[in-house]
């Protein structure tokens, strides 16, 4: 589950389903906000939401059967394609704004994978981040108080890893 508070004050929450879809709550009423989104094809495993600096607002799924999905929060629809770099079920996934307004979100798997994906584009950001040995279950993603990103993993392997990115020049 994920949750976000959106420009205009309202709180929303994104959960995920065995059957394969996503849904919005508004936090304030317990009511769903629109209709089921159903793009994945199985079990959705992983939840993370975020809000742009244009404010709109976007939630990144990942499924049993290995893909991450975009979603916009305020008409249901999927952004873009599905994003499908890992060999085996998404487990794990966070987002996160860049102080240049870039959304990134990060992502764990099964196949012991962590990717970096620009939500704008949908594409891969560098290779996969490495040093798990067994399936990713938990990511998080944070700045820094010197602006660069900091994804934090959590494997089987009984290992955390702390990957930051290099100061930009």
């Amino acid at each position: 589950m994920a949750a976000v508070v959106l420009p205009d004050g309202r709180s929303l929450a994104v959960t995920r389903s065995i059957e394969g879809s996503v849904r919005v709550w508004d936090l304030t009423t317990g009511q769903p906000v629109g209709e089921p989104m159903t793009d994945h094809t199985d079990r959705v495993r992983a939840v993370a939401a975020v809000v742009l600096p244009d404010g709109r607002a976007l939630a990144v799924t990942g499924s049993i059967e290995g893909s991450v999905r975009v979603w916009d929060l305020t008409t249901g629809l999927p952004v873009g394609e599905p994003m499908t770099d890992h060999t085996d079920r998404v487990r794990a996934v966070a987002a996160v704004v860049l102080p240049d307004g870039r959304p990134l979100a990060v992502t764990g798997s099964i196949d012991g994978s962590v990717r970096v994906w620009d939500l704008a584009t949908g594409l891969p950001v560098g290779d996969p981040l490495t040093g798990h040995t067994g399936p990713v279950e938990a990511v998080a993603a944070v700045v820094l108080p010197d602006g660069r990103p900091l994804a934090i993993t959590a494997s089987d392997d009984e290992t955390v890893q702390f990957f930051v990115a290099a100061a930009s020049a």
